[in-house]
């Protein structure tokens, strides 16, 4: 299974359970191993139950097939829009330029309008688009897969697919690849249906205009049979071009003179059309796998947050506690809200600071630092004004400390003023950030999405945000 797919996987899983982490997990192999790799683990044992990856492997060969069905639709689009064009019975003359015109000014519409939604992928988030395709997949499979429709949690999964899959960044080159595809379909049926006609019939292309000049056509082709003319195809000359005008009397070679034009028709829809959307086609299906594997998950979210105290705690203890406490791993196959604390690795050549702290919270940064570190010279500065959070910009730049940690109360806001600061913090030095929440008199943790968030908007690692939970007397 790739990464993509195991995250995919747990955001399936998040799909199922909604708001909050509800489902019982049977075992965790080891705490050792990184928050992700533990939610892979549990996703994949809660996919035993649930049933998730045949349900996702129906999704993606449903997108497939709907692919396939529009390419061939648009297949046969592009072929009836010659023969009904160009090849009536009626017709045993063709405008050169109109024939080009109804081909390719959509086309150019529709590529300007591609590249215009390509750099701006937000317009993907819930526009019509994506409700349209969203509603004709829902139709598609309430048509032909009722028996599907009936396995449990499945339309949550069916939008977790299409959102995952169908916005953002990844969101935009699946698009780009399914108008590719459309248009290279259209092409190719157009190009191969103008070969079979060409093969079969005889038409003389011309060309006519009431305002324009002679000169401005006879430019116009010599541009258009410039690229054709160096790989080798057959294109009009300057006298062809000239007697095909309506009108013009004295012809000879029409033979030739059609040929010509039959080639510039052929080669301009393949140069022109099919070629750029079978190059774009594949740099979008690159791109497409390359925004998957770069894919990840936003574990600042609430339901993640929630998650990680369960999986992967990182907390310590200040005051009385029972021993059989530390280090302890305790998971319980049915209850899905056992809990287990245990010490992480927490930093020890590290440079601490302290953010708008009380007195008394200050008092249990200073405690906590000394029980991590018997031999640390307790000198915290607590940056509460503007002097001191000068004072103490200056000193992380100066620091020869491998690590930064920052004490903060979990019950204080994340503030714009604060992003600004640690944010301007973070930028003096390169070292690793750890963020101390201290948790007081078993503090609500409704806090802790706003600092997951916030640590995630600054670059702080998620790994590394520390609960430091009072106990016994340090609080009084």
């Amino acid at each position: 299974m790739s990464q993509f797919e195991s995250r995919l996987l747990v955001e399936g899983v998040r799909a199922i359970e909604g708001a909050s982490p509800n489902q019982p997990t049977q075992f965790i192999k080891s705490k050792n191993k990184s928050f992700e790799a533990l939610l892979f683990e549990r996703a994949e044992e809660l996919d035993i139950t649930l049933q998730l990856t045949p349900l996702f492997k129906h999704f993606q060969k449903l997108t497939k097939n709907l692919y396939s069905l529009f390419a061939f639709l648009l297949f046969i689009l592009g072929g009836l829009a010659v023969k009904k064009m160009l090849f009536t019975e009626q017709l045993t003359s063709v405008n050169f330029f109109w024939a080009f015109a109804l081909f390719f000014i959509p086309n150019l519409l529709m590529f300007c309008a591609w590249i215009a939604l390509f750099l701006k992928p937000s317009v993907l988030e819930n526009s019509s688009l994506s409700k349209f395709s969203l509603s004709l997949l829902k139709l598609f499979e309430r048509k032909f897969n009722k028996q599907q429709l009936k396995r449990p949690g499945y339309w949550s999964l069916f939008s977790c697919y299409f959102e995952l899959h169908f916005s953002k960044n990844l969101g935009r080159y699946q698009l780009s690849k399914l108008t590719h595809l459309l248009w290279l379909s259209y092409f190719t049926g157009a190009t191969l249906m103008s070969v079979v006609m060409l093969a079969t019939h005889q038409v003389d292309f011309v060309w006519q205009t009431s305002i324009l000049s002679s000169d401005s056509f006879q430019s116009l082709t010599q541009l258009l049979a410039y690229f054709p003319q160096q790989i080798g195809f057959t294109v009009p000359n300057i006298e062809q071009i000239q007697q095909s005008h309506v009108g013009t009397e004295n012809l000879f070679d029409p033979e030739s003179r059609r040929l010509a034009w039959s080639s510039l028709l052929i080669s301009s829809l393949l140069l022109y059309g099919i070629i750029p959307r079978l190059i774009l086609l594949v740099a979008m299906s690159y791109q497409s796998k390359r925004a998957m594997k770069k894919y990840s998950l936003d574990l600042s979210l609430p339901y993640y947050v929630q998650l990680r105290q369960r999986l992967k705690p990182n907390k310590t203890t200040l005051g009385i506690q029972d021993a059989d406490d530390e280090d302890n791993f305790i998971t319980e196959a049915n209850d899905s809200h056992y809990q287990h604390r245990h010490r992480e690795h927490l930093p020890r050549d590290y440079y601490p600071a302290a953010i708008e702290l009380s007195s008394q919270q200050l008092s249990l940064a200073q405690l906590h630092l000394q029980d991590n570190d018997p031999d640390a010279v307790i000198n915290i500065i607590n940056a509460c004004e503007h002097s001191t959070q000068q004072l103490l910009l200056s000193e992380i730049g100066q620091t020869s400390c491998n690590e930064i940690a920052l004490y903060v109360a979990l019950r204080r806001v994340p503030d714009r003023g604060l992003k600004r600061f640690v944010s301007q913090l973070i930028s003096l030095t390169d070292k690793p950030l750890y963020l101390f929440l201290i948790v007081e008199n078993s503090t609500a943790t409704q806090r802790d999405n706003d600092w997951y968030q916030f640590a995630d908007s600054v670059g702080i690692e998620l790994d590394n945000i520390v609960h430091i939970e009072v106990k016994g007397d340090n609080n009084e």
